[in-house]
């Protein structure tokens, strides 16, 4: 695969945003963006302008407790994490409900601690261990399809997920990871010079580096993508009941 061919899978599947890799390092890039700012909208700063962005535990922090407790970047106890849940935010009614909800969530990586994220472009030479997209669910409908016209695979949603959770999740369970963007990013602190950075049509998929391959393979083998079925309409008679 090269960057022509993933250039014409993204112009048939009319994606307009970038396609993002996912870093995990101890290096730093030679050029690379901090903005002071969340780890959500980093990444929406990413999808919207193609800037390559780092945050991590040390120098370049970023402001989201959220995002510290599930990337790991600081000591942030299940305890205070229920107590935004409940009693801040209102997410959910009471402490076992809230707990079944964090027990169900992916882990992130132990080995993957206290290093630098790195989102950037895609360029597929670097062989990201995770590939993100910011789409339509038509979009979503159709990279699920390529991805599974070789062998099922099924895809496990979890409800008031964080957006964050995409940056790794496909690392955590070898699987999809479609997030639908949390409400509190997409309408609160999901902003730029005072506008919502994250559309209301849109939701991000995520895959791990081999899916993403299994995508592009796929490409013009499936209807999904750019293969052609030979398919004649019934005529259907709409005032038949």
């Amino acid at each position: 695969m090269n960057k022509t061919y993933v250039e014409q899978f993204k112009r048939s599947l009319k994606i307009e945003n970038s396609i993002l890799g996912i870093f995990f390092s101890d290096k730093m890039p030679k050029k690379f963006n901090y903005y002071n700012n969340t780890a959500c909208t980093a990444l929406g700063r990413c999808f919207k302008n193609g800037d390559t962005v780092v945050f991590g535990h040390g120098k370049y922090r970023q402001l989201c407790p959220g995002a510290d407790y599930f990337l790991k970047l600081s000591k942030i106890l299940t305890k205070e994490a229920i107590d935004v849940y409940i009693n801040q935010e209102n997410v959910f009614r009471d402490k076992k409900t809230c707990s079944r909800f964090l027990s169900s969530l992916p882990k992130f990586p132990e080995n993957l601690k206290r290093k630098y994220i790195i989102i950037k472009k895609l360029d597929i030479e670097d062989k990201p261990p995770i590939v993100i997209f910011l789409v339509n669910p038509a979009q979503v409908g159709r990279i699920i399809g390529l991805l599974n016209y070789k062998g099922y695979k099924s895809i496990k949603l979890f409800p008031s997920q964080p957006t964050c959770l995409s940056l790794f999740a496909p690392l955590a369970t070898n699987f999809p990871h479609i997030n639908f963007i949390d409400y509190y990013d997409r309408y609160y602190q999901g902003k730029i010079n005072g506008k919502n950075i994250w559309s209301e049509n849109k939701l991000i998929i995520s895959l791990n580096y081999r899916d993403f391959k299994e995508v592009l393979s796929n490409f013009k083998k499936s209807p999904h993508g750019d293969f052609k079925p030979k398919l004649t309409p019934k005529k259907v008679d709409c005032f038949k009941i």
